[in-house]
């Protein structure tokens, strides 16, 4: 039982040491408790919208970067050539659900054409 408490006691120890070394290190020791929930809120969203930006355009953006250097290495686009196509890797669905939001649009600006005509 012993070795348990001596175990939480090190943890809380070593978290209030941590905490001291945030609070010195931003010097945020000599802010009222007020000023230090609004900075440490700010830092929070902060570093939570970093993360999430992080989280939803890097891998676009590397997998941008890849394509730009395959383009440089094999001298063609990574989706253009006749071995791999856009319906070889998603079916005919795609091919078809493509189509069909094309009409849509087309249509959509023909009908907007045809009534700025009349104007």
């Amino acid at each position: 039982m012993e070795i348990i408490i001596w175990a939480i006691a090190t943890v809380i120890r070593w978290v209030r040491l941590k905490i001291y070394q945030y609070e010195v290190t931003f010097a945020i020791y000599m802010l009222t408790p007020i000023e230090k929930l609004i900075f440490n809120t700010l830092l929070l969203t902060l570093i939570t919208m970093i993360t999430a930006g992080i989280y939803i355009y890097l891998p676009d953006h590397l997998r941008a970067i890849y394509g730009r250097l395959y383009y440089y290495w094999a001298g063609e686009r990574l989706f253009s050539s006749s071995r791999l196509s856009v319906s070889s890797i998603f079916g005919e669905t795609a091919t078809q659900m493509g189509e069909m939001v094309y009409e849509t649009a087309k249509n959509a600006a023909a009908a907007t054409t045809a009534r700025m005509a009349e104007l």
